[in-house]
């Protein structure tokens, strides 16, 4: 399990800074932040996107999010300017 999880977080970390397309599936609208997956991710199995300050969007729209940060199963994003 821990080789595994290294080999995740490895990565995914190679994905910082790069800009991708998700599908978004939550949104927290209290907190802001909406869960989301790539197109190589299924739901419920698969690590998230989380993007920042996203209580605007909608489940089932797609976003435009550039990759900040990783951990060890998920990303996290922010919007890209339209």
């Amino acid at each position: 399990m821990e080789k595994a999880a290294d080999i995740s977080a490895r990565r995914l970390a190679a994905k910082i800074g790069r800009h991708m397309t998700v599908l978004v599936d939550e949104v927290d609208t209290g907190t802001g932040v909406a869960q989301a997956r790539s197109a190589a991710d299924a739901p419920e199995i698969d690590g998230l996107v989380l993007i920042e300050d996203a209580g605007h969007l909608v489940p089932g729209s797609w976003a435009e999010v550039e990759i900040l940060a990783a951990d060890t199963y998920d990303l996290q994003g922010k919007l890209r300017p339209a």
